[in-house]
């Protein structure tokens, strides 16, 4: 008798389906409580301090956009950052208020789209100054996962697309990024910033110590976070040219880990994930604000938090758009010149 022995063929699938960190549509009934919570206009500074950024960054760049789309608009922080023109104190707030008034000149419509419609038109009434000093739409857009942008705008329709802390809560990031793309004109800007890194750690530590303390264990208590490093090969898997990737830190002093979780739940920034463990007992919490104070407290009692804010800059494809010389095409050789340098 006779037996064949053949060796398996190892063939390599590839999931069409993102990963599922995330839950979109509690996260959607997170951030439709907290819109409906009038307190939530109180704690809009990080978004705030964010949109200033991406003012200074966009006044940088010296082009109009006819029509701009800002993704993840939240309830207008860019636009209502572009109309706060007021009474400067140091050369640094002067600067802001002129990027404020050259970048609000250079954007001629915006879309504001988000997936939560309370936020989208919460600040939407006359009352707000931007409603009527910028020419805006306001779009809600899908908030299942395979909806994309595309599915809510036509290809090519958009000259720039400015994006503020909403990407850190997507579940399929080269996806949307390759959506944003795809609404671009040729050689259209992407901006966008999201939270990343190490954002929050002193709470995470201290969160995990206390558990560990208090349970033998550790629980998801916090979203995962992207790395700055995958930042660009996401943005080159999405087909965009030129890209800028850069980081920022914001510290926010609470005074105590009870009035940050309470302030990031206004925010609707809660725990969203799959894993989430949606109770803390009484006794973990106090455990961490003590560890909290001790590793991350000031001499004041305040305790810090840190927020790494991630800039990215991409630019769809153009055959406008400069591209580096092919190999060997030099007509000097690099030793040459620095050996001419040199005999200078």
């Amino acid at each position: 008798m006779f037996r064949t022995l053949a060796r398996p063929i190892s063939v390599r699938y590839y999931s069409t389906n993102p990963f599922r960190v995330f839950d979109s549509q509690t996260k959607n009934l997170q951030r439709t409580r907290a819109a409906l919570n009038p307190e939530s206009r109180q704690v809009e500074y990080l978004r705030n301090i964010v949109a200033e950024r991406t003012i200074e960054r966009l006044a940088f760049i010296t082009r109009d956009f006819n029509n701009v789309l800002d993704y993840g608009a939240h309830a207008g922080n860019l636009e209502n950052q572009l109309c706060s023109v007021g009474e400067a104190v140091g050369d640094e707030a002067a600067q802001l208020n002129r990027d404020r008034i050259t970048v609000r000149d250079r954007l001629k419509h915006i879309v504001m789209a988000d997936t939560c419609r309370e936020f989208l038109f919460r600040d939407a009434s006359p009352e707000f100054s931007f409603n009527t000093k910028l020419s805006i739409d306001r779009v809600v857009v899908p908030s299942h996962e395979n909806e994309l942008l595309t599915s809510t705008f036509a290809p090519n329709s958009f000259d720039a697309v400015v994006l503020n802390l909403h990407l850190h809560w997507i579940n399929d990031l080269p996806g949307v990024l390759k959506s944003i793309n795809d609404v671009l004109v040729p050689d259209g800007l992407f901006m966008g910033t999201m939270l990343g890194g190490d954002t929050l750690f002193e709470l995470r530590t201290s969160l995990q110590l206390a558990e560990l303390e208090r349970r033998g264990g550790m629980s998801p208590r916090m979203s995962p976070m992207v790395d700055v490093k995958d930042v660009g090969g996401l943005m080159n898997k999405a087909k965009f040219n030129m890209l800028t990737v850069d980081v920022e830190d914001v510290v926010v002093d609470y005074p105590s880990i009870v009035a940050l979780m309470e302030d990031l739940q206004l925010m609707g920034e809660n725990n969203a994930t799959f894993a989430r463990t949606n109770y803390m007992q009484k006794d973990l919490l106090i455990a961490a604000n003590e560890i909290y104070k001790s590793l991350h407290g000031d001499e004041h009692g305040n305790l810090p938090a840190t927020f790494r804010i991630i800039f990215m800059i991409g630019w769809k494809e153009s055959l406008a758009q400069p591209k580096p010389l092919a190999r060997g095409s030099a007509e000097m050789n690099l030793k040459d010149a620095f050996s001419a340098a040199e005999m200078s």
